[in-house]
């Protein structure tokens, strides 16, 4: 009973804030949600969860920090099988078309740690909990997106070389995709020049890390807000293919990551093994409405995908509190 409470009171404020932007999002509190949402997702991605996983990820040792690569390559291939297996369930399965299908695996692999970690497992493992969100972020935003980018890129490109419009080289592509990845995203930059500075033990001032700790507290509120405002302003639509996408995010990628991480030797019950746990249990990333959107395909499917695991966390992520 006392774990059950204690997952309970974890939640809750996630499903309070998530509800109260759903409420802003429906009510049109921000006079436009199409402007409103992009802007307040820029202040998450570009400023405030930047200087959090940055304070977070520096304020560990290099000892520590090195032990937990472990972690990260757990993510890794955990992600990159879910993205590639749900990519040709969509396609061989439901015969989607290729951005389609990306878009789906995404929906599977994009674990919302970066809107939603901040807030669970800084209640749970406060600061320290910056280094695994920190990883998933670079995980996601540095492997599987441009992955997922070129793939779509690459089959939009077969399109427009047929339709006899001037053809872009693939290396061309991929560099870019790659080189946007991680010098044009903020908060993969962050954490990256934070593990070098953990790595060469270069120690940054207590009054630099207080300052950014100060923007950074805004990251868990505001990315669970706009999250609920995102889910408000798109349709519903409940599928076969839509509840299974959902299932196997929501259950699928935890279970694929405890076995992942069994066999790369992480030691169960661990904080860091748990975090991880955790971490890919939380809801598809609000992004993969936002590439649903920007190419006009999936966007119904994206939006209800979101919508249910989103919901589904009161499940998943109690039930997994109580059992760790």
């Amino acid at each position: 009973m006392e774990h059950f409470l204690q997952s309970v009171v974890v939640v809750i404020p996630i499903i309070f804030v998530l509800a109260f932007g759903f409420f802003a999002g429906k009510t049109n509190q921000f006079n436009g949600n199409d402007k409103a949402i992009p802007i307040i997702n820029e202040l998450v991605l570009n400023f405030a969860l930047p200087c959090s996983l940055f304070v977070g990820t520096i304020s560990i040792s290099r000892v520590q920090l090195i032990d937990d690569l472990v972690l990260f390559f757990s993510l890794l291939i955990t992600l990159l099988i879910a993205y590639l297996f749900s990519l040709f369930l969509a396609k061989f399965v439901f015969k989607r078309n290729i951005v389609e299908s990306s878009i789906a695996g995404l929906a599977v692999s994009f674990s919302a740690g970066p809107f939603y970690g901040p807030a669970l497992l800084g209640s749970l493992y406060g600061v320290s909990s910056g280094v695994a969100i920190s990883m998933i972020s670079v995980v996601i935003n540095v492997f599987i997106v441009p992955l997922a980018t070129i793939i779509i890129k690459v089959d939009l490109l077969k399109s427009n070389t047929t339709a006899n419009k001037p053809e872009v080289s693939i290396y061309k592509m991929v560099g870019r995709a790659i080189y946007q990845a991680i010098f044009k995203t903020p908060f993969v930059w962050a954490p990256l020049l934070a593990f070098i500075l953990v790595f060469l033990n270069i120690k940054t001032p207590s009054v630099m890390n207080n300052s950014l700790e100060l923007i950074g507290k805004a990251t868990a509120g505001i990315a669970v807000f706009v999250a609920g405002m995102t889910i408000a302003v798109n349709k519903f639509k409940l599928t076969g293919e839509v509840l299974l996408i959902s299932l196997l995010k929501s259950i699928g990628l935890p279970v694929l990551f405890f076995i992942v991480a069994l066999a790369l030797h992480m030691a169960k019950g661990t904080p860091i093994f748990n975090q991880g746990l955790l971490l890919a249990a939380l809801p598809s990333g609000p992004m993969i409405v936002l590439l649903a959107t920007k190419y006009k395909q999936y966007q119904e499917e994206a939006s209800s995908i979101l919508a249910i695991t989103t919901l589904g966390m009161i499940i998943t992520v109690t039930a997994l509190i109580m059992i760790i």
